[in-house]
């Protein structure tokens, strides 16, 4: 239920407020959820609220290794990271996410943002 209420709530205050209240759960649920945080870890990216991709980014990090969305999520952690001018922590999650099994798609926009990041700091 949690993930349909994501990915079809239009009002984002409430779908902010929704989501902080709710808890991880764990067992057959915890994929699920993690599919949902993910939505609105896309959501928030595209509403400009980095802190907030951050905040459930770091979540994703730490307990949701397991989803099969954990590379994309760190890959939107990163990027929230360097749109707040934290480079140096969005490069090092890059690092973690290319020692892993990734997509072809995904080893191109690593690569991509990679380039970016150094030109970025070069200026």
């Amino acid at each position: 239920m949690f993930f349909l209420y994501i990915s079809t709530e239009k009002d984002w205050n409430l779908l902010k407020a929704t989501v902080q209240s709710y808890t991880n759960p764990t067992g057959k649920d915890s994929s699920f959820y993690w599919n949902a945080i993910y939505l609105f870890m896309e959501r928030a990216l595209v509403f400009g609220e980095s802190d907030l991709v951050i905040r459930y980014g770091r979540q994703f990090q730490k307990d949701g290794k397991s989803n099969a969305r954990y590379p994309d999520a760190l890959f939107m952690l990163s990027y929230s990271l360097s749109d707040l001018k934290n480079d140096s922590e969005a490069s090092k999650i890059l690092e973690e996410l290319e020692k892993q099994n990734l997509t072809v798609k995904l080893q191109s926009q690593i690569a991509e943002f990679k380039s970016e990041l150094k030109q970025s700091g070069a200026q």
